[in-house]
């Protein structure tokens, strides 16, 4: 995992980190926890850990496992100070021969490597991977995919020859890739621009929880020519507006590396000329003065109905 933290209004939630940065591991194995907080949070911070989400010892800012026992498996949490507590992360343990190892994070863009690691008292020789049953390759000690979408995740798996003998272990492992950040959507300040005014578009995206600290670029265009970019900004402002500013625009949005790169729906925007905007006005002021005018004459109508009833006396034998 990367050292990141989640902002959550005002507060800063912590994010919990692997070392060595696998999910499973074995019994007997150590690992080490690092609650990490951004910059401005660190200090003289007072650190708890939680494990499915009962108050464990420790008050560092490292929780340190050594020889992993079963009762050690569960959802950890850390808390910094007064901060909220850090989303839980799974420490999964087992006691098998063999386990498939990944990284308990994986986002798009990210380097992956899968580990078919059994137990040191074990020889074993020639490692298959395969996905969804199908055989990715073999034989090699780790599997590196590179760089993932996706479209990458799935239940992965690997089998191991175990001794002399022809006898096999088999661990499968769920990999789930998750979106970097979402796919952007062009925003405009105002519903109605008009020529002159002030226009503000904005690149619109959401980064992981886990991500939120990534730095992300951001690109502009209108009628497929680029008009701004590639800036840290998602903002593309335009201080007076011109009817030549009219047309179709879309934003990219895109990691440093370029190893994650998102495209934003198409939003046609249309400067109104001030003309136009006058016409509107007079036509929506004739249209107004028109109903004021039935409604009028309704009203007075219904006046002359009302007194022309009330004058009328009913006839009767003696007249």
């Amino acid at each position: 995992m990367s050292l990141n933290s989640v902002s959550v209004g005002a507060a800063v939630r912590p994010v919990i980190s692997f070392s060595p940065n696998w999910t499973p591991i074995f019994t007997g194995d150590s690992v080490t926890l690092t609650c990490n907080v951004t910059p401005t949070a660190q200090g003289n911070l007072e650190y708890s850990w939680y494990r499915d989400g009962n108050w464990i010892p420790g008050d560092q800012q490292r929780l340190v496992i050594e020889s992993a026992r079963e009762t050690d498996h569960g959802d950890y949490q850390c808390q910094a100070g007064a901060i909220e507590k850090s989303d839980p992360v799974k420490l999964d343990i087992r006691s098998d021969v063999l386990i498939l190892q990944a990284p308990p994070d994986v986002h798009e863009g990210d380097s992956l490597s899968l580990r078919c690691h059994s137990r040191t008292e074990y020889e074993t020789r020639n490692s298959v991977f395969y996905m969804d049953n199908k055989i990715i390759e073999s034989p090699v000690s780790e599997l590196h995919i590179g760089r993932v979408d996706v479209t990458a995740s799935g239940t992965y798996g690997c089998i191991k020859y175990i001794n002399s003998e022809n006898q096999t272990a088999n661990a499968k492992h769920d990999v789930t890739v998750s979106e970097l950040f979402s796919t952007p959507q062009i925003k405009v300040s105002s519903d109605q621009v008009t020529e002159g005014d002030h226009m503000t578009i904005t690149c619109d995206t959401k980064l992981s929880p886990h991500r939120e600290t990534t730095e992300l670029q951001f690109v502009f265009y209108r009628n497929g020519h680029k008009v701004q970019g590639f800036i840290l900004s998602n903002q593309y402002g335009v201080p007076s507006a011109q009817l030549e500013d009219s047309g179709n625009y879309t934003c990219e949005v895109q990691t440093p590396t370029g190893s994650v790169r998102k495209r934003s729906n198409m939003e046609h925007i249309q400067i109104q000329g001030r003309h136009q905007v006058i016409l509107q006005l007079n036509l929506l002021r004739l249209i107004l003065s028109f109903l004021i005018f039935i409604w009028t004459v309704g009203l007075i109508f219904h006046h002359i109905k009302t007194q022309h009833g009330i004058g009328e006396h009913p006839v009767t034998e003696e007249d």
